[in-house]
């Protein structure tokens, strides 16, 4: 009998435990903007994709909560790096505010736009965006860690108390880049 009760409190342990182990916790901005730029460096693809600079589409929508104050965040922390460059890129920064399909690629095409880092609120509108993102070969960068399992291609995160990349490698290669065997021993890929 206290056998069984030792194995139920190692299943009520577990289940309180997994959900917390399992899940990825927020990586402030400014670190994010840092790991990102590093890690789009390991794209080799990179160079055919961009133009004369690397540009960053910081992507909000200005109806959901939260998601246009979380852009300005990410769009500070990248205009501190805008002086670096990413593989002899410029790294530029913009914000847009997600209205459509159809918009998204105007955006992408009129300012030569290279990533999308999509912030949350946009969770409904990840399919059009994903569309674009591969007609386009724009890669993309989650904010959240459910945007990658749902088919964005690359983030910055905490895993078990560790700052992780993340790739998306599926994903990623629909978008048109093909990130180092460097940067994927480094992260934890997606497949």
């Amino acid at each position: 009998m206290t056998s069984l009760r030792h194995i139920g409190y190692a299943c009520l342990l577990a289940a309180w435990l997994l959900p917390r182990v399992a899940h990825a916790e927020q990586v402030a901005p400014d670190k994010q903007a840092v790991i990102l730029a590093r890690a789009l460096a390991y794209d080799d693809n990179l160079k055919a994709r961009a133009g004369d600079s690397l540009l960053v589409a910081v992507l909000f929508k200005a109806s959901a909560a939260g998601s246009e104050s979380a852009a300005d965040a990410v769009v500070r922390a990248f205009k501190a790096l805008e002086g670096v460059k990413v593989q002899g890129l410029p790294l530029r920064v913009v914000k847009v505010a997600f209205g459509s399909k159809d918009a998204l690629h105007s955006a992408v095409s009129s300012q030569g736009i290279d990533a999308l880092y999509v912030c949350s609120g946009l969770e409904g509108d990840q399919t059009a965006i994903r569309d674009v993102s591969r007609r386009d070969h724009i890669l993309t960068i989650a904010s959240r860690e459910e945007q990658l399992t749902s088919g964005l291609s690359l983030g910055v995160f905490v895993f078990e108390g560790k700052t992780t990349i993340t790739v998306n490698l599926p994903s990623s290669k629909d978008e048109g880049a093909a990130f180092s065997s460097e940067l994927l021993r480094l992260a934890r890929v997606i497949r």
